[in-house]
């Protein structure tokens, strides 16, 4: 960042660069807004799509810092909605494939690039932050993430996206139920019939006891297999709550992660997050889900 004269507002101290850029947003949430911004240490874990969405949106407010976690290789199914990597780009991990348009974005913000599994260092590796968002990790991955953060105090959210579906869900009181027990995806865990608990909310379930059992989420190259398979899962739920049958027009586009679907969720978990870092007051629901077959987005309290 080019030197210029700093700007003091209060306990605010931005450079008349940092005004020029971010004027618009200061305009919206003022000068000490910004500042609590731009303190923010945020570790993004898992850039496929909605990583890469969430990424764009905070680094384009200005943050202090974001760390790009991912140790996994770029595929093809990043081409649905990945637009960090290009189609050219030789770099196989998926997080340096992303540095270099991610840093293009704002040279004012710090994006670092990590690729050491996050199972690896999840233990004491979030203290560092002062927020940790999470994307398509294992559900056993997601518990100890949550496990960790409460006991840190590091506000947390985690949301994935199946093709046009998607959902998100924070903790940042640390008071509310523990991951794997909001979401029942351990088959030691009962899947409770409440009538706050709509479809998607089972859909999502069933999606994470995919991934217990088969240890990755749905693909498209074993799609009618893994559609029977969720019809299987499904078909442990009480059928008198939610029919099959209501399920039926979901199975197909729940394949890789798709733009409509990563741009929604990922805007709402950054502005949520936003939202929290400047102290503002958020909604009481801390679970969402985009139904894209009803065209609706939902909170919902868990």
């Amino acid at each position: 960042m080019a030197d210029s004269k700093p700007y003091n507002n209060g306990d605010s101290t931005l450079t008349e660069d940092e005004r020029k850029v971010y004027d618009r947003q200061i305009r919206l949430w003022g000068y000490e807004g910004q500042h609590k911004v731009r303190k923010t240490r945020v570790l993004l874990i898992g850039m496929q799509g909605l990583g890469a969405e969430i990424a764009k949106n905070l680094i384009l407010t200005g943050i202090n810092s974001i760390t790009l976690k991912d140790h996994t290789d770029v595929s093809i199914l990043d081409s649905c909605s990945q637009f960090f990597i290009s189609r050219d780009s030789k770099e196989p991990n998926r997080a340096k494939a992303s540095l270099s348009a991610a840093q293009k974005l704002n040279p004012n913000v710090k994006v670092i690039v990590d690729t050491t599994p996050i199972e690896q260092n999840v233990d004491n590796f979030v203290e560092s932050f002062d927020l940790v968002i999470a994307t398509e990790c294992a559900p056993s991955t997601y518990t100890r993430i949550s496990e960790n953060c409460r006991k840190a105090k590091v506000p947390l959210f985690m949301g994935d996206v199946y093709g046009l579906f998607g959902y998100f869900f924070f903790d940042i009181n640390f008071k509310h139920s523990l991951y794997g027990e909001i979401f029942p995806f351990n088959q030691n865990y009962e899947v409770p019939i409440d009538k706050k608990n709509t479809l998607p909310f089972y859909l999502a379930t069933a999606l994470l006891r995919f991934h217990c059992e088969f240890n990755r989420k749905p693909n498209p190259e074993t799609s009618e297999e893994d559609i029977e398979e969720l019809k299987s899962i499904i078909s442990t739920f009480s059928q008198d709550h939610i029919p099959m049958t209501a399920f039926e027009e979901y199975f197909s586009e729940l394949f890789c992660a798709l733009s409509p679907a990563t741009s929604i969720i990922g805007a709402l978990i950054a502005q949520t997050a936003l939202n929290l870092t400047m102290s503002k007051p958020l909604n009481n629901q801390n679970m969402f889900f985009y139904d894209h077959v009803q065209h609706e987005g939902r909170f919902i309290l868990h």
